[in-house]
């Protein structure tokens, strides 16, 4: 008798883990770096037509934070104050779960780390400073922090730097990403063109943000206007 009510609560259980499951589906979202439309990886040369000069990238880790789905305009998902950092060394995924029978056709996240939370005083998980993505107090979190060469050699005046970040009025670098979905599916692959978000800067061969600035918020909104969805 004992073991076949074990047997009915295992097989209980089976049913109810198995019917929690179905109620859910995974949302994916992968963000992927190119030079002329082809994917890139971390310490290798690539000839930009846009640069007209090959360009390595050593380092690239970026926050993603407050991602909302929309089915139009109504909001049918909200991850407020969830923060992802993607590190090319890793992977530039992340996935998490909505509802079963939900459907969107837009999505909305952040491109870093808001004031909120640079204020909050959260320094664990994703926000801890060892993850080499905090400045201070004062400065907050590094939104974006993409390092490496221009050119064949790695020559000293041919090292890029740029550390994107700043949470505070006219420094704020906080970007909304908003852009509309046109496929029904919850794989979605974020474009994102390092030359032709990088030409003007390398072209004034200003290869170095490391603080809050315009010149820092000036190119945090060129990231996120390039950005295209797939």
């Amino acid at each position: 008798m004992m073991k076949r009510i074990l047997l009915l609560l295992c097989i209980v259980c089976a049913c109810r883990n198995l019917a929690i499951s179905q109620m859910v589906k995974p949302v994916r979202l992968s963000f992927v770096p190119n030079i002329n439309g082809s994917r890139i990886a971390l310490n290798q040369h690539y000839f930009s037509t846009e640069l007209n000069d090959s360009i390595s990238i050593t380092k690239l880790k970026f926050y993603i934070s407050n991602i909302s789905l929309l089915n139009n305009d109504k909001v049918i998902y909200k991850n407020s104050g969830g923060v992802y950092l993607l590190n090319a060394e890793d992977s530039l995924n992340l996935q998490f779960d909505i509802p079963q029978n939900t459907s969107f056709n837009r999505i909305q996240f952040g491109l870093g780390i808001d004031s909120v939370t640079n204020t909050s005083g959260a320094l664990d998980g994703a926000l801890d400073p060892l993850m080499g993505m905090y400045w201070t107090w004062q400065s907050g979190y590094i939104n974006f922090k993409m390092e490496g060469f221009v050119g064949n050699l790695e020559q000293e005046d041919k090292k890029f730097e740029y550390h994107i970040g700043g949470y505070s009025d006219k420094n704020n670098a906080y970007q909304l990403v908003d852009l509309t979905i046109q496929s029904l599916s919850e794989n979605l692959q974020f474009q994102m063109p390092i030359d032709l978000i990088f030409k003007s800067i390398f072209s004034e061969k200003k290869y170095n943000i490391m603080s809050p600035s315009a010149s820092a918020v000036s190119l945090s909104k060129k990231i996120v206007q390039s950005i295209l969805v797939k």
